[in-house]
């Protein structure tokens, strides 16, 4: 992490010797959201990120976007709005949607808030089990419920919920969909001004590669937007696994289809567990996560640029027992993407250690879930570090 190469994403060496500023967990840097910016921050809190950027200005890194001119992709703003909020409902409101629909079944019997409240208990066990028990049991109880009351409204949130729970059952839901997948790489671009994938992208070989992209963000916009469902970084990447947390790839409910429509020559989605991980740099695929996950969703401020390293090294000693060429990515204004309600930061990130996300965020005021547009998301690919088989 303190390889020099990593400084023009302000992850370079420190002057303090110290990997963050948050408790020691997370790197804090400017305001700024590209480096464009970064010379004008004068906050004390920026210091630790103008060092290594001004380190960056003599190194071949600071060349970096005249290397590889950007992609800029630009689309239809209505319908890249109804992608991200279908995307949105899909990803982040599957699992509200599931517990007022179970929870409605027994509304009649419980009344509404009690339903809500054991539709959440019985998530919580649920979704430790199998599946195809889990919606056996759903099934049940909220036809059980609606049949004791009688109500239509019951009914239909019992079927609802049933439905939705039934997504989980299946090891896979549908096959690949290369029409959608080139539909999403043409949209979700045109969401903001300015999406753009720049940098060493002459350095990217095919296999054996390893992708750390930061910041997460809270719903990973630039990374969606300019990684993932970007077909210039398919074509330059190959083949490539996204890993995701475990709970969202295989119990994601809507998710799903996403996960499933987007698998092709291109690669896939696969959880984040070390087993996986393991078996993918066995066979010497590349492979692309965001190492900082929920932590940093949880750290996440406006317009600043927070990383969590500190705790998050397991895969460079994956990449050093593969011999894996590890690339630092990062993101310019993600950290503009949302606002948050902050406080309480090391409770929330004792519970991420459960796999619980625990941020409360906004974007659009009418649309709380969907990002701020108007932005410039800006990604950059740094050269890789060659790291050993050892």
């Amino acid at each position: 992490v303190a390889d020099p190469r990593f400084a023009f994403a302000g992850l370079g060496p420190r002057r303090s010797g110290a990997m963050g500023s948050t408790k020691g967990e997370a790197v804090a840097g400017s305001t700024a959201s590209d480096p464009r910016k970064a010379g004008s921050a004068g906050s004390s809190g920026s210091a630790a990120m103008k060092a290594p950027l001004v380190q960056a200005a003599a190194s071949p890194v600071a060349s970096l976007e005249q290397e590889e001119p950007a992609v800029e992709r630009k689309g239809p703003w209505c319908l890249s709005f109804l992608l991200y909020f279908f995307s949105g409902v899909a990803w982040v409101a599957s699992i509200p949607i599931l517990l007022l629909s179970l929870g409605g079944s027994m509304a009649p019997l419980v009344g509404y808030p009690s339903g809500v409240a054991i539709a959440l208990g019985m998530f919580c066990i649920c979704v430790q089990i199998n599946q195809t028990l889990a919606t056996l049991c759903v099934l049940v109880v909220s036809f059980s419920s609606a049949a004791s009351s009688g109500s239509m409204f019951a009914y239909l949130m019992a079927a609802v919920a049933t439905c939705m729970t039934s997504l989980n059952a299946p090891k896979r839901i549908i096959g690949g969909c290369p029409r959608f997948v080139a539909l999403q790489c043409r949209l979700y671009g045109g969401y903001h001004r300015v999406t753009s994938l720049s940098g060493a992208l002459s350095s990217v070989r095919p296999g054996k590669s390893f992708f750390a992209c930061h910041p997460h963000g809270i719903l990973s916009v630039g990374w969606v937007s300019n990684v993932l469902w970007n077909s210039h970084f398919h074509r330059t990447a190959g083949r490539t696994f996204y890993l995701l947390d475990k709970t969202l790839r295989n119990k994601g409910l809507l998710a799903r289809l996403f996960c499933d429509a987007f698998e092709g020559p291109h690669g896939g989605f696969r959880d984040n567990s070390a087993k996986t991980l393991r078996e993918l740099m066995a066979q010497g695929e590349s492979v692309c996560m965001t190492p900082g996950a929920f932590h940093e969703a949880t750290l996440f401020s406006f317009g600043r640029e927070v990383v969590y390293v500190k705790n998050r090294r397991g895969f460079v000693k994956y990449c050093l027992r593969h011999g894996y060429r590890l690339h630092p990515v990062y993101t310019f204004g993600e950290s503009e993407t949302y606002r948050t309600l902050g406080g309480c930061e090391s409770f929330r990130l004792w519970l991420n250690t459960f796999g619980i996300p625990t941020v409360a965020f906004f974007g659009l005021w009418w649309c709380p879930f969907m990002p701020r547009p108007g932005l410039e998301l800006r990604t950059f690919v740094g050269e890789p570090i060659e790291c050993p088989q050892i």
